[in-house]
């Protein structure tokens, strides 16, 4: 059945933000932010519900300009399910069992550049982020230039 899997990215409650090669996802229900490298993006982005896994490797291979084999899609959306980034899969498709490990030793080094990487930090809330000072910007520069400028006039020889 695994020539019909069709996976699907959760676009739900995700807030995404690209930031140079790498995607940052937030996760408006787990309150937590998604560091995604070009790969695995591409990957994610790919996984549309309409296409294959061969659909999938195509569509990431021709966005990143290289060939991204199914393998390493695989361990793409394997990352992606496990933080919960991808929509339930349908109970008739086992999830493919590979590790980045494997997937190096397959690759060599110079294929350790296309492996997808999630990395997942806890982002705080709009409450936890709230500290309190109402023109925290301008009086903490304004205190750092102070400091800089004493430091600097103690620093100075003098006359």
């Amino acid at each position: 059945m695994r020539g019909r899997e069709r996976p699907r990215r959760r676009e739900r409650e995700i807030v995404v933000q690209h930031i140079g090669a790498e995607t940052l996802l937030y996760d408006e229900q787990s309150h937590r932010a998604y560091c995604l490298n070009a790969s695995a993006a591409a990957v994610w982005r790919a996984a549309d519900g309409e296409r294959t896994m061969e659909g999938i490797s195509a569509a990431a291979s021709a966005e990143l300009g290289v060939e991204l084999s199914e393998e390493l899609v695989r361990l793409a959306l394997a990352q992606l399910r496990r933080e919960g980034l991808m929509e339930a899969l349908d109970e008739n498709v086992a999830p493919a069992a590979i590790s980045r490990r494997a997937a190096l030793g397959r690759l060599g080094v110079a294929g350790a550049m296309l492996l997808p990487a999630v990395s997942a930090i806890v982002a705080p809330t709009a409450a936890q982020a709230y500290s309190g000072c109402v023109d925290c910007s301008n009086s903490a520069a304004q205190a750092a230039r102070a400091r800089r400028q004493q430091q600097l006039n103690q620093a100075a020889p003098r006359k």
